[in-house]
């Protein structure tokens, strides 16, 4: 008789249960795994992107920047888009600025015929926000046209203006003087406040989307709106109209109006004045009509006999004995 291994059963239960509960775990990261692909951006510099800085198309957010790194003169950027994400042969992207205080996205651009070869997109058809080496060597060659003589001249100048300045212009550039040593002690507020514009930010940034969305709706309405105004324009001249019939119509009937007004009002201060008897009048018509309910009332009916309104068509018939002629 086989016996079995009970701590050798149990062990292999836990690790099974175990792996259950990895996997459940990480669902979303196997699905991420297996539902993307990779796809390379060369780009002249990196700026501020970082890996997890979104991949959007058309707005919409298709991936994430997985890494990058130098190669050559060129950035290379690893991104990680949806697998069914379809791409031209001639899809572009650019490096795009998503905040105010500096948050980069890559916005993916679809064209051409057939599909991405290589999964690239080489740097010919890549644009970044600017070019931090030409900006540099245009500073350069700036600051080497610059007359030194010149501008040394001019400081001089400056230094006699302000040595015979008026005193007026002292307590400015005193008050000026005060206003940097206010800013330089509130540094940390300033620095708080810098922060919490960064939160706000990153709030305006998260509901891209939802304003987006929103400035959508409100371009809908509008056109909407404007397809409407003709029709809106047509009820406003046929209110106006009607409004010009009305005044007609009553300057026309003014004459006739006039004496019949003069009448309901003199009927109006007829019944003002007996307003007494006709108040008595319907107290006493309540006991009478009930009165005359209890005499001739049959159910919902009045019974009631009416004689002599129609002419007689029959003879009467003659007496019978013992009675009177």
């Amino acid at each position: 008789m086989r016996t079995r291994n009970l701590p050798l059963l149990g062990a292999i239960g836990i690790v099974v249960l175990v792996l259950m509960v990895i996997a459940g775990l990480s669902a979303g990261r196997i699905h991420s795994l297996f539902g993307q692909k990779e796809l390379v951006v060369e780009l002249a510099h990196a700026a501020g992107l970082k890996p997890g800085d979104p991949v959007r198309m058309s707005g919409v957010k298709v991936g994430t920047v997985k890494k990058f790194e130098l190669s050559g003169s060129v950035v290379e950027v690893v991104l990680e888009v949806n697998e069914d994400l379809q791409l031209g042969s001639e899809t572009s992207a650019a490096l795009k600025v998503e905040t105010l205080l500096g948050s980069e996205y890559i916005a993916l651009t679809s064209a051409g015929p057939g599909r991405l070869r290589k999964e690239r997109i080489p740097v010919e058809r890549t644009e970044v926000p600017f070019d931090l080496q030409a900006v540099l060597g245009g500073l350069t060659e700036k600051i080497q046209d610059i007359d030194t003589d010149a501008v040394a001249a001019s400081f001089r100048a400056i230094a006699e203006v302000l040595d015979g300045a008026s005193p007026q212009t002292r307590q400015a550039l005193d008050g000026v003087a005060s206003l940097s040593r206010v800013v330089s002690r509130r540094d940390k507020e300033l620095q708080d406040l810098m922060r919490e514009s960064a939160s706000v930010t990153q709030v305006l940034a998260d509901r891209s989307q939802t304003i987006t969305v929103l400035v959508r709706d409100a371009g809908a309405f509008l056109a909407v709106l404007e397809q409407r105004r003709v029709v809106i324009e047509r009820l406003l001249d046929a209110a106006q109209r009607l409004a010009e019939e009305i005044v007609s119509s009553v300057q026309a009937t003014r004459k006739d109006l006039s004496p019949a007004l003069r009448q309901l009002e003199t009927t109006v201060v007829t019944l003002r004045q007996n307003k007494g008897d006709l108040q008595e009048s319907v107290r006493l018509y309540a006991p009478l009509l009930r009165y005359y309910t209890t005499v001739l009332g049959n159910g919902r009916w009045f019974d009631a006999g009416l004689f002599g309104l129609t002419p007689q068509v029959f003879p009467d018939s003659p007496p019978q004995d013992g009675e009177e002629q």
